[in-house]
């Protein structure tokens, strides 16, 4: 696996998906608190310090080569503003795990599928990943969608993984290989 100190930001139709910096941590706070956010993720942050506590952990693992977790913030290019955010996860070499978030006013209109899209880009393309896999809460129908939008494939359901701070919940897992990803219809 290539490891880079930082990741290139990417552009989408409407979303620049770039490192986390430090100006992010209002907006992450405007959205990661919120209970519609944070009832599909693993990871949940309860105050605003834990929030910036965060990002400012993000921001100074950046210049660590050796780091295998790279944060994302997913900045709506109108408004110059971080309304989501992603992540991917050097699992063991050439597999990654990725996940976003999207800003719950923003649900609905296609921006979640271009974070998705470009979490899996970078994944394969500059990570060098063979293969990329997520975890859904089962309850978000919405985010099950997405993967599968985005090209990957169910594996299996977990009916009670480990979700974070003591929780158990039910998780679909997805996942695409880097020949499945190659082979995707532009």
């Amino acid at each position: 696996m290539t490891t880079m100190t930082r990741l290139p930001a990417v552009e989408t139709p409407s979303l620049l998906l770039r490192e986390i910096e430090s100006r992010d941590a209002d907006a992450f706070c405007g959205f990661m608190m919120q209970d519609t956010y944070q009832r599909h993720i693993a990871m949940r942050l309860s105050s605003e310090s834990e929030v910036k506590a965060f990002v400012s952990r993000s921001v100074a693992r950046q210049g660590d080569d050796r780091r295998n977790v790279f944060h994302l913030a997913a900045e709506e290019k109108m408004s110059g503003e971080a309304i989501g955010d992603g992540f991917l996860i050097v699992q063991r070499p050439k597999t990654l795990e990725i996940g976003w978030g999207l800003h719950p006013a923003m649900w609905r209109m296609g921006l979640g599928t271009e974070i998705g899209q470009a979490l899996i880009g970078l994944a394969f393309e500059r990570l060098k990943a063979e293969r990329v896999w997520c975890k859904v809460m089962s309850p978000n129908s919405a985010s099950a969608r997405l993967a599968k939008r985005i090209g990957m494939k169910h594996l299996q359901s977990h009916p009670d993984y480990p979700a974070g701070g003591g929780r158990f919940a039910p998780v679909e897992f997805y996942a695409m290989s880097s020949e499945e990803y190659f082979d995707l219809v532009y």
